[in-house]
């Protein structure tokens, strides 16, 4: 039963295009329909490797922090209670509450082009949407999901037919958008859906989903088969990405009694 006091809320789920940068291996085998997920151990442990910065999270496996300081709603202390007596624990204390199940929470990451708050994409300028050029760091190659839904069809029904996997109630629709915060100053929820404000560039779209022992392979790795994906995607080097913005178009709509037209140009 999840913890209420580190109850999220329901990720965003609207956006437009989805995308994996990676090498071109790996994008052909997720393209005939082999999908990689590894679970929240496994992100929230990447210490030793090179690129911490750009995969592994220490927040990964954390369904919330409480710190001690200054609230929306006024001032928060946090006490130990031994015995009878209760001590303050401090002005910078800070508690953090751990998912139990962490090494079967399984998650895979993509890229996704969505409006912000303000209606605009991350990246986006008059010339088009801008990459990141620190997606370099994933890999050389960008695969595109021209048909999200077709794809969300496929990957659901690889679930259905497989052995060993559930949905824990935190992990809402088993996808969405990733939310960015400041953690290292938030106190409250963070859930599978929110990572630290230093990865927005990553604009990531997450899948996630529970999966037994029984279900992973020698690695802690669940490998799902979603069948042939190579006729609603496309691989292309990642530097034609970063060199030549993606073009879109946007269409000035107005909305008459609840019905919304395209206005002419």
């Amino acid at each position: 039963m999840q913890n209420e006091l580190f109850a999220d809320t329901q990720p965003d789920d609207k956006f437009w295009l989805l995308f994996k940068v990676s090498s071109k291996q790996r994008l052909e085998q997720m393209q005939k329909g082999l999908i990689y997920l590894n679970s929240l151990d496994y992100f929230s442990s990447l210490k030793g490797e090179n690129n911490m910065d750009v995969r592994g999270d220490p927040h990964e496996n954390v369904q919330g922090i409480l710190r001690a300081g200054p609230t929306e709603k006024g001032h928060s202390v946090l006490l130990l209670k031994i015995g009878d007596k209760e001590y303050n624990l401090g002005k910078k204390a800070s508690v953090s509450a751990k998912y139990d199940n962490t090494k079967n929470i399984m998650i895979f990451s993509m890229g996704c082009l969505s409006d912000n708050e303000e209606s605009k994409m991350p990246g986006e300028t008059r010339e088009g949407i801008i990459f990141d050029k620190r997606f370099e760091e994933f890999g050389d190659h960008i695969l595109i999901i021209r048909d999200a839904k077709e794809f969300s069809k496929r990957y659901a029904n690889a679930l259905r037919r497989r052995k060993g996997i559930f949905k824990p109630e935190y992990l809402h629709k088993g996808f969405g958008k990733i939310n960015y915060k400041n953690l290292y100053a938030h106190s409250g929820p963070i859930g599978v859906y929110c990572k630290d404000q230093r990865f927005d560039w990553q604009i990531e779209l997450r899948l996630a989903i529970g999966a037994e022992d029984k279900a992973l392979n020698s690695r802690g790795a669940l490998e799902l088969n979603v069948g042939d994906i190579s006729d609603i995607t496309s691989i292309s080097p990642l530097k034609s990405i970063l060199e030549t913005p993606i073009k879109i178009k946007r269409t000035e709509v107005q909305q008459i009694g609840n019905k919304w037209f395209a206005l002419k140009s």
